[in-house]
């Protein structure tokens, strides 16, 4: 093990990047979910409101 202020300095740059993988992983699966939500529920673009044409078909 390396101790003192070589060690402190390697234990926070591991720290610091293995956090920011793990916030990645969260944010992609968080805006993931958040825009098939706005699909679903705000665009509502798997239908023309106003010429009734299909463009996708709505998922199950």
């Amino acid at each position: 093990m390396i101790a003192g202020p070589i060690g402190s300095a390697c234990g926070g740059v591991a720290g610091a990047i293995l956090a920011s993988l793990i916030a990645g992983a969260a944010g992609c699966a968080t805006g993931a979910a958040f825009g098939e939500a706005v699909d679903q529920k705000i665009l509502d673009n798997w239908r023309c409101l106003a010429c009734g044409r299909t463009f996708s078909i709505q998922p199950r």
